[in-house]
């Protein structure tokens, strides 16, 4: 099959720039590295009060529209799937149903979320993935949760482990680190409890976003230990990032983090967090062999979620499902 044209749609402004944002961008690059043509077009809304990038800054030329209704063609067309979002795309071409949120499966959604999850949440609760039916296609990055639909891809997300790796020796400190959001749904609250509940020598680190990415690896690098107190997770790619740096993690266990198959440690409360931190630090300080190898577990662990891997099924989905239609026709 010849190049495709491939269409991506998203119901947030790529400026919000969280993990959904920087997915589409990074597989629309990689995409057009592989021959692909690509046009993004979104709706000029966000979860936050303000943009945090300019679109452009990062797209390196592919096109990108914003608008409140927008025509679309291509060969195949992959949307960023919420309910009701194809009031807002008239698209002529077999469509793919990208799920990258858990929040449709949540028995509640808690007043953090905002207004706008808080209604199509409870669209969804009593439709169920109605509108699903109209798409070709669903794209679903954790198997975690079940979905009816006849054509499911399971494909999980991806990080560069060319990128992300072991660049710097670890601290002489014990460092934990936190590189979540500084919001409820990523446990902030929790973790600034067990901060202050950390010994004196104890390092801790924080990026919240505010790390540039080019620096990620070097400072997860140097961590000892990964604390990700998440309440709600939908892959988890911090996860995956911080391993593929030798980086070990303590995190909830939630379905979708299970569901990974890793060698992630557990806690449920602040204590248990803290707990299994000095549990990390004793290891590191009387039996470096048994650190060591956990920290080399973890990146080895993690490459099966490495960039070109994942990137191979993301591309034979779309040469898949533009194919299908072509067999129709």
């Amino acid at each position: 099959m010849s190049p495709l044209q491939i269409s991506f749609c998203h119901h947030l402004s790529l400026s919000y720039w969280g993990g959904g944002e920087k997915f589409l961008v990074v597989l629309a690059k990689e995409l057009v590295k592989r021959g692909h043509q690509i046009k993004i077009y979104a709706l000029p809304f966000f979860q936050e009060e303000k943009s945090k990038i300019n679109p452009k800054d990062v797209l390196n030329d592919i096109s990108y529209e914003e608008g409140l209704r927008k025509h679309v063609s291509g060969d195949v067309c992959y949307v960023i799937y919420r309910p009701l979002v194809l009031l807002n795309f008239s698209i002529h071409a077999p469509k793919i149903a990208g799920i990258h949120s858990e929040l449709f499966w949540q028995k509640k959604v808690d007043a953090h979320y905002g207004f706008l999850a808080n209604v199509f949440y409870n669209f969804n609760r009593f439709y169920r993935f109605s509108d699903l039916k109209k798409f070709d296609a669903v794209h679903l990055v954790t198997n975690a949760y079940p979905i009816q639909h006849p054509n499911i891809y399971h494909i999980p997300n991806f990080v560069d482990s060319q990128t992300y790796y072991p660049c710097k020796k670890k601290s002489d400190e014990f460092t934990v680190a936190f590189t979540s959001r500084k919001v409820w749904q990523k446990g902030w609250d929790i973790f600034q409890v067990v901060r202050q509940r950390l010994s004196k020598d104890i390092h801790v680190r924080i990026s919240g976003g505010l790390v540039p990415e080019n620096i990620m690896p070097a400072f997860l690098s140097e961590a000892h230990v990964t604390v990700v107190p998440a309440r709600v997770d939908t892959f988890g790619l911090s996860i995956i990032e911080s391993l593929l740096c030798e980086t070990p993690i303590i995190t909830t266990p939630l379905r979708t983090h299970k569901c990974l198959d890793l060698p992630l440690i557990y806690a449920n409360s602040p204590i248990e967090f803290l707990s299994q931190i000095m549990q990390l630090k004793a290891w590191w300080e009387s039996d470096p062999e048994k650190y060591n190898a956990l920290c080399l577990t973890c990146r080895e662990s993690a490459m099966k979620y490495d960039k070109v891997l994942v990137l191979d099924r993301l591309e034979a989905m779309f040469k898949d499902v533009a194919g299908r239609t072509e067999d129709k026709s």
